[in-house]
């Protein structure tokens, strides 16, 4: 575990203690007996402070902390020790360190630190401190009188229909919407792909699925054979997930990053397969033949067991450490420090094309070329050689928006990551497209159609419109498969069966009349004016990870500006100047004004139509949603800087702190 940092806490003077603040952000979520252990008082305890604090009816939220850790790990990381949080989600060390490092970067998320938290112990309140928490209760306790929304009753009203996907149309793969990313195939399937969400899938024409996967923990690791305990369980509840995906015409693929890197200490008996080192990890030496072999058997074994995975995608440049060149390490591999680095990846891909097969189960091997970029010092022409190096018959996905050049309010800027906001292709992906091509590779577009880390936080952005665009681009250059979401877009929402229609020949107006019927016109206009308003996104890593928008309201304010740097699509602080990133503050906050103005115009013309369906009812719904956590980025955008000069701005700020409350 890394340890903590000392740096300053988050602020918790909106309660008289920081107890009661660990007692707020988890009654409800977790077991009152966990929470009674971690203050180290006992549960009566517990309840007469919810009831103090005017939360005693919220009731406790069935299967929160197995479903929701990330969330109670989140809400506690500013307020708790390592140990206290263990005994909070009942995790041992170790399965809280595997969840922040395989849970897609959840440390990274974090804010790459852990601060130094002082244990918090429960201690019985004072006179002073008990007047001010009835002060806050009268506040607390109105929002609870109507009771409060559900929690993981996303699909409650899927219908089962057994329809199989269409596939000669090619392959549109997605993430599962609320499939785990961890240690994925140690729970049960069915709670995160049940059968009527695949049959949703299948009618929205989804024919593949993805899933993270972990080659130790799901074939046998001779280097050490405890990391890979429980391999046969897990590989029976993914082969029963292939079954069941296959009655729907869907096919399992699994997102791999191997070969995995392990901790120093698991290097114990071949410590001559250790490559470059980075913090206390290393690579396994890709040059090294049992390496090589490991990854040949380990894969084709996997392969024969399953009998029908799809396929296998790769990412040799990730943020994961695998392959000796896939990050710039502290101390490079000396077997490989004069390899070229597209002879290690395309070896990486090539030994896994070989083992699906000699499997002779038709699993298709794609490597997924996110990184061979100039962001890991990739050149143009390590990429050329790359596409030669790969077997022609490996598969080659590429991230569409990936370099696109772009201008917004005046500034020019480069995307590297992807977007719905302003639709691909780039450049340099056209350019990938058509080197893999004439090598002879099968072609896969990367893009995100549902939502993105843009407004990472709702099942779909309604800007269909701007999705219809990106996949006619690709379409004029020939692509026909696509992996459609990263681990956030997954929600069966129209965009699924908007692409599926446009793939078949639909145009969108014809798409629309289909879908909202004879409002199908009205409708459309009303998103033509949410495009509009989406399309001025002020787009930038910075402001795509790390500034408010994806918590809205739920960030913490505090009138004392808060020095600390924003953490990625979690607390954003007062960091306003690191998520304003090219634009500056003035740009920034002209560029979401922009963004509320078609916003609210969209949602005007929503709201005029009379009689409104079930479907156009929805996306108001996700309309307004959207509308209120672009709002709630801009209020925070404009009191972190208001708050620079308190005296100067005092009337300013009071306005925006009406807002924000209006606005929660």
């Amino acid at each position: 575990m890394i340890a903590p940092i000392k740096r300053m806490t988050l602020p918790e003077n909106n309660f008289p203690t920081v107890w009661q603040t660990v007692i707020f952000r988890n009654y409800g979520f977790v077991d009152s007996e966990k929470i009674a252990k971690t203050l180290q008082t006992d549960v009566a305890t517990i309840d007469a402070e919810a009831k103090r604090l005017g939360i005693s009816k919220f009731e406790r939220i069935k299967d929160f902390d197995e479903n929701g850790y990330i969330t109670i790990i989140r809400n506690n990381w500013f307020l708790l020790p390592y140990d206290q949080l263990c005994t909070l989600t009942g995790f041992s060390m170790e399965k809280l360190e595997f969840v922040l490092k395989e849970e897609d970067f959840l440390w990274v998320k974090l804010a790459n630190f852990k601060p130094q938290c002082k244990p918090v112990k429960y201690k019985p309140l004072s006179k002073k401190a008990i007047k001010k928490t009835e002060i806050i209760a009268k506040t607390v306790s109105k929002y609870y009188e109507n009771g409060y929304g559900k929690y993981f009753n996303f699909f409650d009203d899927l219908s089962l229909v057994e329809v199989k996907a269409e596939s000669s149309t090619g392959t549109r793969m997605i993430h599962g919407y609320i499939t785990p990313c961890g240690d994925v195939f140690s729970y049960d399937s069915n709670t995160y792909l049940p059968d009527a969400l695949l049959s949703t899938y299948a009618q929205n024409g989804v024919n593949a699925i993805f899933i993270h996967g972990l080659l130790s923990a799901l074939s046998y690791y001779p280097f050490n054979p405890k990391l890979c305990e429980g391999y046969e369980e897990r590989r029976k509840e993914l082969k029963s997930l292939i079954k069941r995906a296959e009655r729907f015409g869907i096919k399992i693929y699994l997102y791999l990053n191997e070969p995995r890197c392990l901790d120093l200490a698991d290097f114990k008996g071949f410590e001559h397969l250790k490559g470059t080192i980075l913090g206390n990890t290393a690579t396994l030496c890709m040059e090294q033949k049992e390496v090589q072999d490991y990854l040949y058997e380990s894969v084709k074994d996997l392969l024969v067991a399953l009998e029908n995975l799809g396929g296998i995608f790769t990412i040799t440049m990730s943020e994961n450490l695998t392959n000796c060149s896939s990050r710039k390490g502290d101390v490079m591999c000396p077997v490989c420090a004069n390899v070229p680095v597209e002879e290690i990846v395309s070896k990486v891909n090539n030994i896994m094309l070989k083992a699906c097969q000699d499997s002779n189960t038709g699993a298709e091997l794609i490597a997924n070329i996110w990184g061979w970029d100039s962001f890991r010092e990739f050149t143009d022409e390590n990429v050329k050689n790359s596409f030669k190096l790969l077997d022609k018959d490996v598969a080659v996905m590429a991230t569409s928006e990936y370099s696109l050049e772009f201008e917004k309010g005046g500034v020019k800027n480069r995307l590297t990551e992807y977007s719905i906001s302003t639709p691909g292709p780039s450049q340099a992906s056209k350019n990938n497209f058509k080197l893999a091509g004439k090598q002879g590779h099968k072609l896969y577009a990367k893009i995100q159609i549902a939502c993105s880390w843009e407004c990472a936080c709702v099942p779909y952005v309604p800007v269909f419109d701007l999705t219809y665009k990106h996949v006619k681009n690709l379409d004029k250059l020939g692509i026909k498969n696509f992996l459609l979401t990263w681990t956030l877009g997954g929600y069966p929402s129209p965009v699924l069966d908007m692409i599926t229609s446009v793939s078949g020949g639909a145009s969108l107006d014809q798409w629309y009349n289909k879908y909202y019927g004879e409002l199908g016109e009205t409708v459309h206009n009303a998103v033509k004016k949410l495009c509009k308003g989406f399309s001025e996104y002020p787009l930038d890593v910075s402001s795509l990870y790390y500034s408010p928008e994806t918590m809205g309201a739920a960030n913490l304010w505090n009138i004392e500006p808060d020095s600390k740097t924003s953490a990625m699509v979690s607390y954003a602080f007062d960091d306003y100047k690191f998520w304003c990133g090219a634009y500056g503050y003035d740009v920034y906050v002209s560029q979401l004004k922009k963004l509320l103005k078609g916003f609210k115009q969209g949602i005007n013309a929503l709201n005029k139509i009379e009689n409104p369906t079930k479907k156009v009812k929805e996306l108001l719904l996700y309309a307004k949603v959207c509308y209120n956590h672009f709002e709630a980025s801009l209020l925070h955008t404009q009191y972190s800087y208001l708050k620079t000069d308190i005296l100067a701005n005092k009337t300013e700020i009071l306005k925006v702190v009406k807002a924000g409350i209006k606005n929660a």
